[in-house]
């Protein structure tokens, strides 16, 4: 298990480079400037809508709006089906089969089948727990909302606090309580169908920081998809690029990153009108 999250631990750091590499060359885009150009000329009866990165969910609200419970269902969906969820599941698999790990399983590809369907139950229990249950009860937002930074540290930074901070249904900052209490309900719960040799207290804690610390690794990649889509679709060819830009290319790519919202964008400036009497 110890070998497992040492291993885990420098996905991030990878991950971190492979995102400087990908941030340094273009400046990363500022999604608000033109709507509050559009802003600036437009009847605030009249606002345009909140622009869209590629990536992000296909959700019917606004990102500060106000998630029903029906709306909170679907995001915990988007996960069921997620490609990132098997794929997760399976790399989980290998990793304890390779170390050792969940051995009462046994090995081959009996073992590796017991231990994907067991990782794959943990997966979807976490986000039954974390993205849908414990957000309606607390009233939590279980969408990823990316970073205004422009910095590749404060970004970093950001996307890994989301495992511990989150918003409220006001738009609020406020503890996860969510996720973390969605990451033990779904450890607890494997007690159900792991071994008996794999339901001490140690296991159940050690499975709930694996998921947390998962989530990590996924709102790294959520935050930085957009930066490291653009950079390899530079050097592309163009037969490639035009197959990406097929409809279903660009939604099997939204359900590998979950529900993802822009960052916010601050209100338009507004000039006070001078005063012309004297």
């Amino acid at each position: 298990m110890a070998v497992r999250i040492i291993w885990r631990l420098t996905l991030p750091l990878v991950f971190c480079a492979t995102a400087t590499w990908a941030q340094a060359p273009p400046a990363r885009t500022n999604p608000c400037q033109p709507q509050q150009q559009a802003s600036a000329a437009l009847p605030p009866a009249v606002q345009p809508a909140q622009p869209q990165e590629r990536g992000a969910p296909a959700l019917p609200v606004a990102q500060n709006q106000r998630l029903s419970k029906r709306e909170k269902f679907k995001v915990f969906v988007r996960y069921t089906y997620s490609p990132y969820t098997f794929a997760g599941a399976g790399f989980n698999a290998g990793m304890a089969q390779a170390t050792g790990g969940w051995r009462y399983y046994g090995g081959g590809m009996e073992g590796y089948g017991k231990r994907y369907g067991a990782a794959l139950a943990d997966t979807e229990s976490g986000a039954f727990f974390g993205a849908f249950l414990f957000p309606v009860l607390l009233h939590e937002d279980p969408r990823y909302i990316r970073s205004a930074s422009r910095k590749m540290v404060p970004r970093a930074g950001y996307a890994l606090s989301r495992v511990f901070v989150t918003r409220d249904e006001n738009g609020k900052k406020t503890p996860n309580f969510s996720l973390t209490l969605g990451a033990f309900a779904s450890s607890a719960l494997a007690n159900a169908y792991y071994p008996r040799g794999d339901r001490t207290a140690g296991d159940a804690a050690a499975r709930a920081a694996n998921g947390l610390l998962s989530t990590g690794e996924m709102n790294l990649l959520r935050e930085f998809w957009p930066d490291i889509s653009r950079r390899f679709r530079k050097h592309e060819p163009k037969r490639l690029q035009k197959l990406e830009q097929n409809p279903r290319i660009e939604k099997i790519e939204e359900m590998m990153l979950g529900p993802v919202a822009p960052p916010p964008c601050p209100p338009p400036e507004t000039h006070p009108e001078k005063n012309t009497d004297h």
